[in-house]
């Protein structure tokens, strides 16, 4: 009987330990697929942001691939504007607006127009040392005067490479209280321009009253004696007027006054400063007299005393010119040499007396009706 109870004991106590198992391992399922499933998606989600935050470098990478190519490709028709800066050079190389087709004469009478330095100094490196001065010029007589006399010139000139020739020549006409002074230069087809200084005479010589540079249209300065000081028609800033001051024309004629009436006093080496007008400027202008020279004139030969005026900057024109007694002390050759190379050079040949100016001739040059 022991037996028959174990054996009906014993399915039943098996049964409830496996049915405890089974319940067990359901739950234990149950559980594990309620949470897995929601927590493998949830944290794929977030995974897509980071596969894209992944792409993002990707577009540098796509960037510097052109920045090669594009900045380096910029410079290839870098060539062309290699013409920009010619434009502005060719604009100003002739401040009266004297087109560049006119440069054989517009250079020649520019250059002999601004002869012995104009207005440059304004611009000038104050490194540049300035002419240390000379003496003033002594008081001129009457009787030192040339008479009135007309030279001409044979001008060659040289710009750019190019040599070209042209004509020119030194009016002068004075009588006891007035003058006029007219240097031209002209050439076939292009025309000519004109310098003129007219003025009165007084005991220390020339005092000019107007100083004119023609060309296309007229430019000058006024020596307003009464203010005491120099005018320019190009609005320039009026500069005071100092004693003895002439203009670039008439310093010629001023210099043969005083070496005919004083002739002692001019050995080489001889240093003079005089303020002298253009159309821009009235500045003091530093000559020095070289040793002098024989020079032939169409066929003539002449003993010539040489003048240098001193460039007051590196970019300032050469002035030389020659006097000879022969002729008065007025100039028998002018050379203009350039900073850039470029020159005129008018060579003396021929003379022609002039009668004395009419009486009556006011200060501007024009005959007062009688």
């Amino acid at each position: 009987m022991p037996s028959a109870e174990r054996s009906s004991e014993g399915p039943s106590r098996r049964a409830l330990w496996v049915l405890a198992c089974l319940v067990l391992l359901v739950h234990a399922l149950l559980l594990l697929g309620v949470t897995n499933p929601l927590q493998v998606h949830t944290a794929a989600a977030p995974q897509t942001p980071v596969v894209q935050v992944r792409v993002v470098p990707a577009a540098p990478v796509v960037r510097p691939a052109p920045r090669p190519v594009v900045p380096r490709a910029a410079p290839a028709p870098a060539v062309p504007p290699v013409s920009i800066p010619e434009s502005p050079e060719q604009s100003p190389a002739e401040p009266d607006g004297v087109a560049e087709a006119q440069t054989p004469l517009a250079q020649a009478s520019e250059a002999s127009s601004t002869a012995v330095a104009e207005s440059l100094s304004a611009s000038a490196p104050a490194s540049v040392p300035a002419v240390e001065a000379g003496t003033t010029l002594p008081l001129i007589s009457l009787g030192a005067l040339p008479p009135s006399r007309v030279l001409s010139y044979q001008l060659t000139g040289m710009d750019k490479g190019l040599t070209y020739h042209a004509s020119g020549e030194l009016r002068w006409q004075h009588n006891d209280t007035a003058y006029e002074l007219t240097l031209s230069v002209r050439a076939f087809l292009i025309g000519s321009r004109q310098w003129r200084s007219v003025g009165q005479i007084d005991a220390t010589g020339l005092a000019p009253r107007r100083f004119s540079d023609s060309w296309r249209h007229e430019r000058a300065a006024h020596f307003d004696r009464e203010q005491q000081r120099v005018v320019f028609s190009s609005n320039s800033t009026p500069a005071p007027l100092q004693p003895g001051a002439q203009d670039q024309v008439s310093l010629y004629v001023q210099l043969a006054a005083a070496m005919a009436g004083e002739p002692e006093r001019f050995t080489p080496g001889t240093r003079l400063q005089v303020q002298t007008a253009t159309v821009r400027d009235a500045v003091p202008w530093s000559l020095v007299l070289q040793d002098t020279e024989r020079m032939t004139f169409d066929g003539q030969s002449l003993q010539v005393s040489r003048w240098v005026c001193q460039p007051r900057n590196q970019y300032e024109a050469r002035v030389e010119f020659w006097a000879a007694a022969e002729q008065s002390w007025l100039p028998v050759r002018i050379r203009i040499t350039q900073a850039s190379g470029s020159y005129i050079d008018l060579l003396w040949r021929g003379t022609e007396p002039l009668p004395a100016l009419p009486v009556g001739t006011d200060t501007t040059g024009r005959h007062r009706a009688s």
